[in-house]
């Protein structure tokens, strides 16, 4: 096999995925100096972590290359074997991708939990029950995926370091399903954002809708991405695995899906610049007139405790936002600072 099919594209997908990751330290950045507010979890236990991850999984793809094309210059043979980087890499790989599938899901609960208060009163038809559903659904795949990509990445450190050709022929299964449950999961996760997004756009305000419909489009947009890069990567390895064509695809999936989370996060600037800001009263009980369009709230105070706020909307501000809370209950024009949960409609209104 010419070179050119094999460590030239695998060069090519591993400058790439550096590219990649430093956009991914860009938007890190940019996250960092625009919301310092942002909770430890997300700043620290989601947005760091990812950012060390992605790190990790460059550090071990360029040994990967550094060994192909210095280490062993000149020797065709080591393409037959894989560099203990190579091992590593696809665990960091694994990880990453599940973080950010994992985070989407989360949204997935928040944008459900009014879905499910709602129907847990009524008839508990399988579509009612669907807000449950889907993040248990996406959990049991994120969680197949991770067992599956320990166990390629186990055995790369075992197998393909003596041979790429015996690895992949005992473990092509395995690899193929860690990829289709990917694609899976990306296709449900989309596909549920943009159903409860949805849903949150009847009887809202046009700049509500706006809001919401940029919301949609970019769920989907993030679906299509991930989830077409994945279905391409199968392609590619079954039609002729001997090219690493499917192997430099690999090298990226991860930084892509780094991108679209941090982008994600990033949004939220853009999107305070479309939706009105809302101003909170401390009235007890919401008002019952239509024009007014006043929801109650529970709103967590201080250790935990709940109490009613009624919201009016009124002038146009900055607000801050928890990545976590982006569009959930728009739809019914609630306060959308950090901690305001789903909103309670009086039927009155």
């Amino acid at each position: 096999m010419p070179f050119d099919h094999t460590l030239g594209v695998l060069e090519i997908g591993i400058v790439i995925s550096g590219i990649l990751f430093g956009m991914v330290t860009t938007q890190v950045y940019v996250y960092h100096k625009n919301f310092p507010k942002d909770s430890l979890l997300l700043k620290i236990g989601l947005v760091d972590a990812l950012w060390l991850i992605e790190f990790g999984h460059t550090v071990c793809i360029t040994h990967a290359l550094y060994d192909y094309t210095v280490s062993h210059y000149g020797d065709p043979k080591e393409l037959l074997l894989a560099p203990k980087s190579l091992g590593v890499a696809v665990l960091f790989h694994g990880i990453a991708t599940v973080m950010v599938q994992a985070f989407f899901t989360y949204r997935i609960v928040q944008f459900s939990k009014v879905e499910i208060d709602q129907n847990v009163t009524h008839t508990l038809a399988w579509v009612n029950l669907l807000p449950l559903i889907i993040p248990i659904v996406s959990s049991i795949l994120m969680l197949t995926q991770l067992i599956a990509v320990t166990v390629l990445s186990a055995e790369a450190l075992i197998v393909a370091t003596k041979s790429l050709v015996l690895y992949l022929e005992k473990w092509e299964w395995l690899l193929t399903t860690a990829l289709v449950l990917r694609s899976a999961a990306d296709i449900l996760i989309s596909g549920a954002l943009v159903w409860f997004l949805i849903g949150e756009r009847s009887g809202a305000y046009k700049k509500t809708v706006q809001v919401v419909d940029k919301l949609i489009q970019w769920a989907i947009e993030t679906g299509i991405i991930t989830s077409m890069l994945g279905i391409i990567i199968l392609i590619t390895y079954h039609t002729n695995r001997q090219n690493f064509a499917w192997l430099a695809l690999f090298m990226v999936l991860p930084k892509v899906f780094s991108n679209t989370l941090l982008a994600n996060m990033n949004s939220r600037a853009h999107l305070r610049d479309m939706q009105s800001s809302y101003a909170v009263s401390s009235s007890s009980a919401p008002s019952s007139t239509p024009s007014a369009r006043v929801g109650t709230f529970r709103a967590r105070m201080g250790t935990g405790g709940d109490s009613n706020v009624a919201v009016t909307v009124v002038t146009q501000s900055d607000s801050e936002m928890d990545t976590f809370d982006i569009g959930r209950g728009w739809g019914r024009d609630q306060d959308i600072k950090s901690g305001f949960e789903s909103p309670k409609i009086p039927e009155s209104v």
